[in-house]
Order: C-alpha cells, then structure tokens, then sequence
C-alpha cells in the first residue's frame, strides 16, 4: 500500500507529564537527554525499528538489517511560547505526519518521533508515527508503554552517562543496530499453523477474484464512497470523555454482553443508516491483535514475546448489517434532528447489534488460528497487482472501528519514586486514509483512570466532511446519553 500510495503513516500521540523537577526551563537539557536516551533503550530493544525495506516495487518486498541507526534522522522536538502556539504547532504537525510519506526506505527505518513542548509547562505531546509495514497499531501502544517505562527507569540512574549525547553533533547519537537479526520477529505464519475449511477459503478467494462485470456488487458494498488515489489528504475529528463516563458506559455494555467496541460499531450504523438513505445495507470491520492468539517462547523462538514485541500480528474480522436490519432501523427514526435521543426501541436494536458484533469478535478470538485470513493472504502471489486490483473494484467496507484498549500511564516502571515518575494522561490513534479500504476509520484509544480519545480519519476527496460530522455529534452525543442512564 505504501509503494501505491494507498496507505502513508499512523500515529499513536501521547500526553506525557515528566517529573516537576524536569519541567523547569532551566533542565530542559536534562529533560530532553532523558528522553532520548529512554527512546534509545526502546529502539535497541525492538528489531523491527531498526530495519530497512528493500525492493518494495517487487513481487517479494523484504526487511535489510542495517548497521546503524541515526536518532538525528527521526527525532525532531519543537518548542513554543505559549499555549496558543502550541495548539497551533500540533494541529499542523498532526496534519503534516499523517500525511508525509516515508523516504529512503532502504536504509532508514520508517518511524519518526515529534516531540511538542510548551516552554513551562508540566506535560509534552509525544508523536509517534510511523510506516506500517514495521507494525501494527498495538506495536505504536507498545512503543509508548515501554518508552515510559524506560523513562521511569532512567529516574534511579540520573547520575549516570545517557545513552544518547545531548549534543546533536555527538556520536552518541548513531546506534549500532548490527544485532538486529539475531531476535528478529517472525511472521506470525511462521509461528502457527493457519488450517482452513474448504468453505472458507473458497468464500475468501471466491470474495477477492470473483469479476464484478459479471457479479456486481450487493446492497453491503460501499457505493456512497467511491475508490479514488487523488487527491491524497487526510482528515481527522475527535472528541474525548472522562474517565466517569467511559466507567459507565463500559458498565452498560457488559450489562448487554458486548464491549465498547461492538457499541461503537452498533452506533456508527445508527448513524449512517440515517445519513445515507440510498444504501440498502453495510460492511464493516473490525481489526483484533493476533498477539493474543500466538503463543509466548514457541519453541523455535523461545526468546520471543508477542505481547512485548513490536511488529505486525493482526488480523481482522469483517460484519455484515443486512437490508432488514438496516430498513428496522429506520422505522424507528423517521425524523432525528441533530439532538435527538435514541429511542427505546432503537436502543434495543443498538444493543441486540452491538451484542451480536462482539459475539463475532469473540467466536473468531475463539478459533485461534483456525479459518484466519492470515491463511488466505498467504495464497496471494502478487500483492502489488491484487492492491491495483482492489482500487478499480467498489469500495466494500464503510467503516472500521479498531479499539487499541487501556493504557496504564500513571507508571511505566517500577523504579519511579513517589512524586517523581513520569506519567502518561492522553493517548490518541489517527489513521492515514486507506484508499481502498474502509471509507471511515473510528480509532479508540483510553487511558486508565484518566480519558478516552475517540477518532475519525477519512480521505477528504472522497467522504463529505459534513457526513463525519454529523457521525461524530451522534456518536458523542448518544455515548454521553448511554452513561447518564
């Protein structure tokens, strides 16, 4: 997707607060040697942040390990004056990121980390961005989990020589990456077997190659949202709830067997079915962490963790909400005005929905490998030509709702004295627009005890930025609606 231009960056930002001690104008050396030094320990930790990619034009793309690594080409820290500035300098760095491609894939890894600080201040905007070929969504979470932890560990060996110099023109600053094949992480193909049924493969290919010439799209297929490269732009909503109102809605939806994401997803069809009336029916999808699937310390691999290890083991489900549903739905809102209430009725089909999706999502957690499509993408010789493929089909899916689940940021290490730790109160995921995928990327991203960042990212060109709105006023009006129950 990235040599396509189909996919460019994803970010995981995070609101750190160092100790009181290290926000003081006067140690903002200290602070900033610290933090490098933490993102260094991170790096040569984790091999796929030092890798490069090599012949991504081709039919067998491959990862190079590289000798060494210059933080000075994926660092940069910007500083403002005030408040204003900074909410100015993150909107545009945001933006900036989410659309940047990533160069000189060969002998740079594609990740890179923006550091935004406010001079004064008690906390800093960490972004984390970067090329998902090295890895998936829970891979970023992992990154800031163990790059907090790293810092609270620095806090008890502040009298010794960091890592990284504080000059950008130290040594220092290159890592000496040669070990990196040693423990590189497998595929997740080589750590299990994928078994599949007959039926099930035969749906899946029959699925990607059947000819729409002479099939043609059903109701589910997303014609609202046409498949087109350019213009290639971006654009994000969010909104953010407390820790009071997540408790209770996450209450609610084991109330009604389901979790938070079945709700979301139960709710974004509320909410389209409204707003595109000419669409009989929906597809959507769900991506899940394979890490909670492979097995820790295989036995050919006995050094590896997957829940600790940064790459890519994911897979995902997809949901389809048939024409009666959609037309059930419906009868119940015949008129919904910006501030409508869910009614009673509708309410109960949101649940009997959202209950029905994490059912979806657990049966298929409860297979394991069995009938995965990491089995079917196995088969694909050519993946270049099935991606040129997929952009002159209809678009299928018309959203995705992925769920990176709860953050522990109040200490990331057990070193850290009281007082003095350094902790994490926001987190937020952004996806790039992915041409051919979804039309609608809902990220969620919570952190324990402190808030819940919801999001969404679509491709400007393609989805109409009064459509998102309006999605998002619903959600966040009837999520607000479902705690105060």
């Amino acid at each position: 997707m990235h040599t396509l231009d189909q996919y460019r960056g994803t970010i995981v930002v995070c609101r750190y607060f160092p100790p009181p001690h290290l926000t003081r104008w006067e140690s903002q050396s200290i602070l900033q040697a610290r933090f490098y030094d933490a993102l260094a320990q991170v790096v040569l930790a984790q091999p796929h942040l030092q890798v490069g990619v090599i012949g991504e034009s081709s039919r067998t793309p491959a990862f190079v390990c590289l000798d060494r690594l210059d933080l000075r080409n994926h660092v940069q820290w910007i500083t403002t004056q005030d408040a204003a500035e900074l909410e100015r300098v993150y909107s545009e760095t945001l933006q900036t990121q989410l659309d940047a491609k990533f160069e000189n894939l060969a002998t740079q890894p594609g990740w890179k980390v923006v550091v935004l600080q406010e001079k004064d201040s008690e906390s800093m905007e960490v972004l984390y961005v970067w090329n998902h070929v090295h890895h998936d969504g829970s891979g970023g979470k992992i990154f800031h989990q163990h790059l907090l932890r790293h810092l609270n560990e620095t806090i008890s060996e502040e009298a010794t020589e960091p890592t990284v110099g504080d000059s950008k023109g130290s040594e220092r600053w290159i890592l000496d990456v040669s070990h990196s094949p040693d423990r590189f992480p497998p595929n997740p193909e080589l750590l299990s077997s994928w078994p599949m049924s007959p039926i099930f493969a035969v749906r899946e290919l029959w699925k990607g190659l059947k000819p729409q010439r002479f099939f043609p799209p059903g109701p589910m297929h997303a014609h609202w949202a046409p498949n087109q490269l350019t213009p290639y732009k971006t654009s994000y909503r969010n909104f953010t709830m407390d820790s009071q109102d997540v408790t209770k809605i996450v209450a609610a939806c084991r109330l009604h067997q389901t979790t938070l994401t079945g709700l979301v997803q139960a709710l974004c069809l509320v909410s389209l079915s409204n707003s595109l009336k000419d669409m009989r029916g929906f597809a959507s999808r769900t991506p899940y962490d394979l890490r909670n699937i492979l097995p820790p310390n295989p036995k050919a691999y006995p050094w590896l963790v997957p829940k600790e290890t940064i790459c890519n083991y994911v897979s995902v489900l997809e949901h389809e909400f048939d024409t009666k549903l959609v037309e059930a739905i419906r009868s119940h809102i015949p008129v919904m005005s910006s501030e409508s209430k869910i009614s009673a009725e509708l309410m109960d089909i949101v649940w009997s929905v959202a209950a029905r999706v994490r059912r979806e999502i657990q049966t298929r957690l409860d297979n394991g490998t069995y009938n995965d499509l990491i089995g079917i993408m196995k088969l694909c010789p050519n993946w270049i030509t099935q991606q040129k493929d997929e952009m002159r089909r209809m678009r299928y899916l018309s959203w995705l709702v992925t769920n990176l689940g709860v953050f522990n940021g109040d200490n990331g290490g057990t070193n850290g004295k009281e007082g003095q730790s350094w902790s994490l109160r926001r987190a937020e995921l952004i996806l790039s627009a992915e041409t051919p995928s979804a039309a609608l990327s809902v990220s969620i991203m919570t952190v324990k005890d402190r808030e819940m960042v919801l999001t969404c990212s679509w491709q400007d060109c393609v989805v109409d930025a009064d459509l998102v709105e309006r999605l998002m006023g619903d959600l966040e009006r009837w999520l607000r609606d479902i705690s105060s129950e």
